[in-house]
């Protein structure tokens, strides 16, 4: 058996900045792996298979994790099987790219259970076939993100960073929340990437706390004003900076050190029922050591 954690991603920064020739949106983002993370755990069957624990996940054909699975074997001709058992953490519809994470961690765990020897530059590709964020899920770390996506730069990043985050109300379709940015016509005011990949240069962190930004924050609290509620809590507490990741609903705060964003998850569980810490990493998957894959272990092991 082989386990493999599948980390969330925080879009530290997200700018829209105009449409592709296919119609979506084009974009330009920071984007960041957290130690938050869904555990993966594969063994040699006949069949495909999948069990999820947490998450409240049904398990359907369209799961990112058979997807992901099914697009190996039709793409390299695979006859093999494996039995997947996937623990969620992760909170789903949060913008944290917890179904990304788990179809990455399938990529590049079954590439290594099959011996399919596939190059990471071939699993980012069949990963952007899967979602846009895919292919950072596989590469992780930091890294600007452009286009849909899925064109990614990889970037140095010396500072630590810890945040706390929760997701303060029901999540949010992505679809939805990009409709309600483009019936209302939310643009803000400036960019933020250029001066957050600035101030994440420099090692700068109270420079990069005010350039953190998301275009899409308006119209996500103008659906569920949870978003702002969240935010709100996280300002409270203290945070250096607060932001909603992705599409929503989830939002995060980044905090001058780890004792104090400990310390604010644990005041946004009391208050949303659910909190985090989570400091930056610098992959998307890791598989766990082996004295640890045993599967009962699988659902016992805790965020970072």
């Amino acid at each position: 058996m082989r386990c493999y954690r599948a980390y969330a991603k925080l879009n530290l920064t997200l700018d829209i900045v105009g449409l592709l020739p296919n119609g979506y949106h084009a974009m330009d983002m920071l984007m960041q792996s957290i130690s938050l993370h869904d555990t993966l755990c594969l063994e040699r069957a006949e069949e495909l298979s999948l069990r999820v624990e947490g998450g409240n996940l049904p398990v359907v054909p369209e799961n990112l994790v058979l997807r992901a699975a099914r697009l190996l074997q039709e793409q390299t001709g695979c006859r093999q099987g494996a039995r997947a058992r996937l623990v969620k953490r992760i909170p789903v519809e949060a913008g944290l790219g917890g179904g990304s994470a788990d179809a990455a961690a399938a990529l590049v765990g079954l590439n290594e259970l099959w011996g399919l020897g596939l190059s990471q530059e071939a699993l980012l590709e069949l990963g952007g076939r899967l979602g846009a964020d895919v292919p950072f899920c596989i590469r992780g770390g930091t890294a600007r993100a452009t286009g849909s996506g899925t064109t990614l730069q990889p970037l140095s990043r010396s500072l630590p960073l810890h945040f706390a985050l929760c997701q303060p109300c029901a999540g949010l379709p992505t679809k939805a929340v990009f409709r309600a940015y483009d019936e209302a016509a939310f643009r803000p005011g400036k960019r933020f990437t250029p001066s957050a990949l600035e101030a994440l240069a420099n090692a700068d962190l109270h420079g990069l706390g005010p350039a953190l930004g998301n275009g899409l924050e308006p119209a996500a609290c103008a659906l569920e004003g949870g978003v702002l509620r969240g935010l709100k809590a996280l300002e409270d507490l203290g945070a250096l900076a607060t932001r909603m990741s992705g599409s929503g609903s989830a939002v995060f705060g980044l905090f001058e050190d780890e004792d104090c964003a400990r310390a604010a998850a644990a005041r946004l569980a009391d208050a949303f029922g659910n909190g985090f810490y989570a400091k930056a990493v610098d992959c998307g998957v890791e598989e766990r050591a082996e004295g640890q894959a045993r599967a009962g272990e699988c659902a016992k092991e805790e965020a970072e």
